[in-house]
């Protein structure tokens, strides 16, 4: 409407979008008026390297059907690169099939790599990438502060370096509340350094996790050192307040495997990270935290199937943190309300 503002009923339309923005364009709005199918086209990302996203997408709670990014981008998603101050909400992504063979990848369902604010997204399908420093996620690969709220994935996620249900790599102070993920995250690493894998966030840096949990499968395996976590593969000097797993099994080949986290490491300057109210199932580990460099718990395993004193726990918790969510008990595990 020459204001910047644009309306979108149709795959072509969106393409055509998508060339603004990585054209220069970044701060246009867009909103969705329509379900859109992107089976039959090999989709290139809103917002690259040079243009991050800032504008606000409004998915109007429709639904994006069949996107597909294969190739060896560098961030691949529906957006590529989300900037500072852009916005994406409201809109569903169904059997998404993002895949990249590029060494440096970050890839998720909704953005590759974000600094922004997302809310209210959800994703199926899979998100997979190959290389020992790709990272992938199931909303958002990698996530450098902003915040994500209300998002959840049921995409299988697997990379060779980093994974997470919902955010592979979070770090700079951003903040996940109230996302959660169903599927399996997988890592098979190839190198020498560090690998890590979480149901909803593989490496956690300073960086604040509350209200989120997962239910799939978390594999870790390799060479290397892998750390595996129901929550997160390694919780580094950020926040974990009242997050759980269960259902899936939590496996990895080393000591960093725990029930809710891999590690929660410890520096020497800044301390350690910090878990509070977190809970785990039966996952097939024994201990929360695998490598425990911090000492000061915070992890409890519910082993009878019976989580109302967790739920009552979590609840506590996220009430003191000003929190509006809570979990309540509708059928055998907890999920989330907002008050």
């Amino acid at each position: 409407d020459g204001q910047g503002n644009y309306t979108v009923t149709s795959a072509e339309g969106l393409k055509n979008i998508a060339e603004l923005v990585n054209n220069g364009d970044t701060d246009i709005n867009i909103t969705l008026d329509n379900d859109i199918d992107l089976s039959d086209i090999n989709w290139t990302p809103i917002g690259d390297y040079y243009n991050r996203y800032t504008g606000t997408f409004d998915g109007g709670n429709y639904t994006i059907t069949g996107l597909t990014v294969t190739g060896s981008n560098e961030y691949a998603g529906l957006f590529g690169r989300i900037g500072s101050g852009g916005t994406v909400k409201d809109v569903t992504l169904e059997d998404v099939k993002i895949e990249s063979n590029n060494d440096m990848s970050a890839v998720g369902g909704v953005a590759g790599r974000s600094y922004g604010t997302l809310e209210n997204c959800s994703v199926s399908g899979s998100v997979s990438v190959s290389g020992t420093n790709s990272i992938a996620g199931g909303v958002v690969g990698y996530q450098t502060g902003g915040s994500i709220t209300g998002c959840s994935s049921s995409a299988t996620v697997n990379a060779g370096g980093v994974a997470g249900g919902v955010v592979g790599l979070a770090d700079g102070g951003a903040t996940l509340t109230a996302c959660y993920a169903t599927d399996n995250v997988t890592i098979e690493s190839s190198g020498t350094g560090s690998y890590f894998a979480g149901g909803v966030v593989g490496i956690n840096t300073v960086s604040t996790i509350k209200a989120c949990y997962a239910w799939g499968s978390v594999t870790g395996s390799g060479s290397g050192t892998v750390y595996v976590g129901g929550v997160t593969g390694s919780n580094d000097l950020g926040t974990l307040t009242a997050c759980y797993h269960a259902k899936g099994t939590v496996s990895g080949p080393g000591g960093a495997t725990g029930g809710v986290a891999g590690r929660n490491f410890k520096d020497f300057m800044f301390g350690g990270g910090i878990i509070t109210a977190c809970y785990w199932g039966d996952n097939g580990q024994t201990q929360g935290i695998g490598e425990d460099q911090v000492g000061t718990g915070g992890t409890t395993q519910v082993t009878d199937g019976n989580w109302l004193d967790a739920i009552a726990q979590m609840n506590a918790a996220l009430q003191s943190a000003g929190s509006e969510w809570q979990y309540e008990l509708t059928g055998a595990l907890p999920t989330l309300k907002e008050q």
